[in-house]
């Protein structure tokens, strides 16, 4: 099924001198250079590496090159994976993410489109005002709407992701707009930008549920974790790379926490 390794993905600081170090240090081809990416060749002449300096997106990803991800996506049960995402177009193909029964997250994409695209565009490339266009589906906020779900799960911003009150907001949401239906992350986004206009959302209070109770080694643990995305730390939840996080995280804990407990920790740290 994963016939080989499509694309690795990594961010980096400085996108111009991360180019020359790949370009002339390690001697990659390099194929295109634009303002926040560039997509190198390897050796074997088909794998790529894409570099960017875009601090929304994550800072490494994996690409495992498959026949067809819709048959996988039918096969899912008979094959024991888990789609966090359904298949989605991207410029030559269809990528999802999906676990195996062991909880490692994999990323799959195909080549189903080829025939009729652009051979030397760069999967996800830069799209006018976003990097990595087709990530998300892009789905116009209905603000009057998420403001009153908002109001109607009474708990605060902060206290709602990974919670059976996110499900019913996001639920609802869905129900009110049209497809293509936002994702768990769209919704949150929404939420996020609504809370920062005046008089957007509805003061509620304090959180529901504090941060849980641990060592401190835990917290310099966490907090070395996040790294320099402490400070945009509202842009993690319903991310793969908060799920990365909160695997990673809990592997070094005697008791594993849930998403949402780790999130109020990632919440507190970043104050």
């Amino acid at each position: 099924m994963l016939r080989r390794i499509d694309r690795l993905i990594l961010r980096v600081p400085q996108l111009d001198s991360a180019v020359n170090y790949y370009r002339d240090v390690l001697g990659l081809t390099l194929v295109r250079h634009d303002k926040l990416i560039a997509s190198f060749k390897l050796a074997d002449g088909e794998t790529e590496l894409v570099l960017h300096a875009d601090p929304d997106q994550p800072f490494e990803q994996t690409f495992y090159l498959v026949d067809d991800v819709r048959d996988i996506y039918k096969r899912r049960e008979e094959l024991k994976l888990r789609f966090i995402s359904a298949p989605q177009a991207v410029g030559r193909g269809y990528k999802a993410v999906v676990r195996d029964p062991f909880g490692n997250v994999l990323q799959l994409i195909d080549r189903t489109l080829d025939k009729s695209t652009n051979q030397n565009l760069i999967e996800d490339a830069k799209a006018p005002g976003t990097l990595f266009a087709g990530v998300e589906a892009k789905v116009a906020p209905k603000r009057e709407v998420l403001a009153k779900l908002y109001e109607s799960v009474g708990r605060t911003a902060d206290d709602l992701p990974y919670t059976p009150s996110f499900e019913k907001l996001h639920d609802g949401y869905c129900a009110a707009v049209s497809d293509p239906k936002p994702t768990r992350q769209e919704t949150w986004r929404h939420l996020l930008n609504l809370r920062k206009k005046k008089g957007g959302l509805a003061k509620l209070g304090e959180a529901r549920s504090p941060a849980p109770d641990i060592t401190a080694e835990a917290r310099a643990t966490l907090k070395a974790m996040l790294g320099q995305d402490i400070g945009k730390r509202d842009r993690l939840p319903y991310s793969e790379q908060f799920e990365k996080i909160v695997d990673t995280f809990n592997k070094t804990q005697p008791r594993p926490l849930s998403p949402h407990h780790v999130w109020r920790l990632v919440a507190t740290l970043a104050k």
